[in-house]
């Protein structure tokens, strides 16, 4: 069996491996060693923001997280402000007006090659379509396989993701080797994807798009809240506000409901204002027609359909009592919360190693020597460059905390 020594070996070739690695050679550390199972490092960095890589944002503080939220407090180094970072190695970034930061090429490969050049500067060797199968700690070192080539390391750090979007190389796979050197899991779901629902409630609206204020309601009460534009997909709502509400939507299973209020910038009162005025002038319309320019007609039919408007009627039939009944199923549509949709289709991991299983410096408390980043922890961002933020933070301070107890 081939045999190769190293100081850091860094399991996993995305976002935070990657700049474990750079850390670690910035404090000082010459011999890194990257193992990446695709032939290539970073396929799921050239996915993510639709292509265009929505690296950090402008605006992040603890309330966007779930999960181990004291995580966010072991962040050292230079690296609070990932902005300044990419800076470093030669990457213009700019933010939107919703704070979103992107490469100024709109590009993910720009990201991507930074870090690949900033790596190969720094001379880390990057091994790929190198599947680790085990991991063990012998006397002075851990020894890694993969059946064909060992790998022994004075330092591990382990970078391989979560679960979700298993086309990229995200399978789970850190945390069966996690397992082997002591930790647990929290429970793991998938998040940061569409929340399914009765399919007859979204069949027909099926493509469109509406504007609405979004709460996930949960024994009476409203859970969290959100606003945006959702989407009607097969059986399922989609939008980044379905997805910012898909992980807690998960606890909530069979027991939960999405409630849409489509008319967010006006009051009950007011719309039921707008209602009447359209049923009077179009009177003698069948009142499939009446919401017709304030949404998209088919959106509109929905709506009668949940206030129990039979289609036999023209605009001028309708009562006042039923406006009132159309505008409630407008302000609270519900839709019963059948799951989230598969690791396929989700963008996170919910779930992972717990904050109580790593110190300050996300050492592992169960194997020293070994230091755990990005998704495979327990800690979870909303969409918006949340999730990226973190993993380039946490990579940077396991790779610079490795290199530094190498010197120590």
């Amino acid at each position: 069996m081939k045999i190769i020594d190293t100081d850091i070996a860094i399991i996993g070739g995305g976002a935070s491996g990657l700049v474990a690695g750079i850390a670690a050679a910035r404090y000082g550390c010459n011999n890194i060693t990257i193992l990446e199972k695709l032939p290539r490092v970073g396929k799921k960095i050239l996915s993510t923001g639709n292509g265009r890589c929505n690296l950090t944002n402008s605006s992040i503080s603890t309330d966007d997280y779930d999960g181990d939220t004291e995580l966010l407090s072991y962040i050292s180094g230079d690296i609070e402000n990932p902005e300044e970072f990419f800076s470093s190695l030669g990457l213009i970034c700019k933010a939107d007006d919703t704070g979103r930061v992107y490469p100024f090429s709109n590009a993910a490969t720009s990201v991507l090659d930074a870090l690949r050049f900033a790596a190969d500067f720094a001379g880390i060797d990057t091994i790929c379509e190198y599947s680790v199968t085990d991991i063990k700690k012998a006397k002075n070192c851990y020894i890694i396989t993969n059946g064909e080539t060992e790998v022994r390391a004075k330092r591990v750090i382990i970078a391989t993701g979560g679960k979700a979007a298993p086309s990229l190389g995200t399978t789970g796979e850190g945390y069966e080797l996690s397992k082997k050197l002591g930790h647990s899991l929290t429970k793991l779901y998938p998040a940061l994807a569409p929340i399914r629902t009765d399919v007859g409630l979204v069949k027909s609206l099926k493509g469109l798009r509406v504007a609405a204020d979004v709460s996930l309601l949960a024994d009476g009460k409203i859970i969290d809240r959100q606003s945006g534009e959702v989407q009607f997909t097969d059986g399922a709502l989609s939008g980044i506000c379905i997805f910012n509400l898909s992980a807690k939507a998960a606890k909530y299973v069979g027991k939960g409901e999405i409630s849409l209020d489509t008319a967010p910038t006006l009051s009950k009162e007011e719309l039921y204002g707008i209602i009447k005025s359209s049923a009077e002038i179009r009177a003698t319309l069948p009142c499939e027609e009446l919401l017709t320019g304030i949404y998209h007609k088919r959106i509109g039919q929905a709506m009668l359909k949940k206030a129990g408007i039979a289609f036999s009627k023209t605009c001028g039939e309708i009562t006042s009592k039923e406006i009132s009944l159309i505008c409630t199923a407008a302000k609270d549509s519900r839709y019963p919360i059948k799951g989230v949709s598969d690791w396929s289709l989700a963008q996170i991991t919910c779930g992972g190693i717990p904050a109580s299983e790593v110190s300050d410096k996300l050492e592992s408390l169960k194997s020293s020597g070994v230091y755990l980043c990005g998704e495979i922890l327990n800690i979870q961002g909303k969409c918006g460059g949340y999730n990226l933020d973190w993993a380039w933070k946490s990579g940077y301070t396991a790779g610079m905390n490795a290199s530094l107890s190498l010197s120590e």
